[in-house]
């Protein structure tokens, strides 16, 4: 019986001797002696990178474009960036938005556009757009439009691990664009 009982004895004090033996330092403990308890961080909300992205914004310009088919709103590049995003409203409805620098990637269904914390998803379509190529995505006019566009910190759209972030939109340019999605 003593054969089975030293195995036994040894498995009641490894488990002891692997704690004793961690890298990681014990919880502090509390003023009253008991050991404090990490408390849980929530994750935050998901949320657009920094516009910046650690240099300056592209040079180029936003501008509108209305017809009967509906209402324009793109950025122009003019400085050797190939990227330029184009924002459409179709007089039936709806927002598309157009990234040409955005290469498809096959099992990427969504596209975000959006300004610091306040981001809205839209539905990819890695087919892009006819004459401008890229990728595009598709939604209703989100109500938090007016924000993502005038966002101090600037317009970004990211798809996949493709990200083009921009300088915010002026305000009336702006305030034109979204009056002719939303009329």
């Amino acid at each position: 019986m003593t054969h089975i009982a030293a195995p036994l004895a040894f498995l009641a004090i490894a488990p002891l001797a692997l704690v004793a033996c961690s890298q990681e330092p014990s919880a502090p403990a509390d003023e009253g002696g008991a050991p404090a308890v990490p408390s849980a961080t929530p994750a935050p909300a998901r949320s657009m990178p920094p516009a910046d992205a650690g240099k300056t914004f592209p040079s180029g310009a936003w501008e509108t474009v209305a017809s009967g088919e509906g209402d324009g709103l793109f950025f122009g590049v003019t400085e050797g960036e190939p990227a330029r995003v184009h924002l459409f409203c179709p007089a039936e409805g709806g927002l598309l938005v157009n990234v040409n620098g955005f290469r498809p990637i096959g099992s990427e269904e969504r596209m975000a556009l959006g300004s610091g914390g306040t981001v809205v998803t839209l539905v990819a379509d890695p087919a892009g757009d006819a004459s401008r190529g890229g990728v595009s995505g598709e939604g209703p006019v989100p109500a938090e439009l007016p924000a993502i566009l005038t966002g101090a910190e600037g317009v970004g759209v990211s798809y996949g691990a493709q990200t083009v972030a921009l300088p915010p939109v002026p305000a009336a340019i702006a305030r034109a664009f979204v009056t002719g999605c939303t009329d």
